[in-house]
């Protein structure tokens, strides 16, 4: 029950929370943002360390949430620390990472979205749309990934992205154009459902 009474609550309350040590708060939290997490470290350091960098850029948000002197910038503050650890990466840190501190390990115990699982197979019948997404710029590809694949609402992502909702509009708009032409041009089976609105085709 606690846990649903958070989704509703702003970030800048769960921010709080967890500060005061309300891990429920947090996971709250996370389960707003992996998607968006997950998307960014994938987009630098690709699918396969994805996972790792984004719990790693997690683990690294909790621990400092006290130094976050506007709560409410918390998506913003936490992409940058996303897009910081991604570029950090190095085969240094993935083995300081197998030798994870007892403070990782127990937020990873504690919080079950933590652990979640975010990249997940691609159904063989999408992998032809999937293939044109990621040939799109990639400002196009990770709006329409994050908001018909993750299906993360349009307002945060604007946060996320530190951009005006305006903006991330025209881009989605912009972005589906693209991918219809896209996949006219390759003569692909997704482009009449494309015509007809269907939002998981773009």
């Amino acid at each position: 029950m606690k846990r649903e009474r958070n989704a509703d609550l702003p970030d800048e309350v769960l921010v709080m929370a967890a500060i005061l040590g309300d891990i429920r708060a947090f996971d709250t939290l996370v389960l707003r943002y992996r998607p968006a997490v997950v998307r960014v470290a994938q987009s630098i350091v690709g699918e396969e360390w994805a996972e790792d960098v984004a719990q790693e850029a997690l683990l690294t948000a909790f621990k400092a949430l006290p130094t976050l002197e506007e709560p409410e910038k918390f998506p913003t503050w936490l992409h940058v620390i996303t897009r910081h650890q991604a570029l950090r990466f190095s085969w240094r840190e993935r083995r300081w990472q197998e030798k994870r501190m007892a403070l990782d390990q127990w937020l990873l115990n504690q919080s079950a979205a933590l652990s979640r699982p975010m990249l997940n197979g691609t159904p063989a019948r999408r992998a032809e749309l999937r293939r044109a997404i990621d040939q799109l710029p990639s400002e196009y590809a990770m709006l329409i990934t994050l908001r018909y694949y993750d299906e993360m609402p349009l307002k945060r992502i604007a946060e996320f992205m530190a951009l005006p909702l305006t903006t991330i509009k025209w881009r989605l708009h912009r972005g589906k154009q693209l991918l219809r032409e896209l996949i006219t041009r390759q003569g692909g089976a997704y482009g009449e459902r494309e015509n007809r609105g269907d939002p998981k085709t773009g």
